[in-house]
């Protein structure tokens, strides 16, 4: 990425959903994506989530917490992975959780290990969005 192009001239994803039941790393990645040039579309439950990506407008990818309360982000990745509709906007799921203490319902497109970097999570981004 050169050092004057943003993220979002660089990605074909123009709309992405961030979903976190964290409200200070919401608002991060949020303001991260925003001063990108990327439309963020912010939900704070897997609940939220699910009205958004079945929604009129679904994003072009989605960066998703594995662990929330109520309808769990891995609850949303095995609806989305499991509808021909859905499949084929990317996931990248994130959880603070380690290797073993979980278990994904379904492949998402990336993995993101929190605490993570910016680097990772533009590489990741990228990944997904293509160029």
């Amino acid at each position: 990425m050169s050092a004057e192009a943003s993220l979002g001239e660089e990605l074909r994803c123009r709309r992405v959903l961030v979903v976190d039941d964290d409200g200070a790393l919401l608002e991060l990645l949020t303001e991260y994506l925003e001063l990108q040039g990327i439309q963020v579309v912010a939900a704070d439950s897997g609940e939220a989530a699910l009205r958004e990506i079945e929604g009129p407008t679904p994003p072009d990818v989605v960066v998703l917490d594995i662990r929330m309360p109520g309808i769990s982000g891995n609850e949303v990745l095995r609806r989305m992975k499991s509808d021909p509709r859905l499949a084929r906007i990317p996931v990248a799921a994130m959880t603070g959780m380690r290797p073993g203490e979980f278990q994904l319902v379904a492949a998402p497109d990336e993995f993101l290990a929190k605490p993570f970097d910016v680097e990772s999570f533009s590489a990741a981004l990228s990944r997904m969005c293509g160029k």
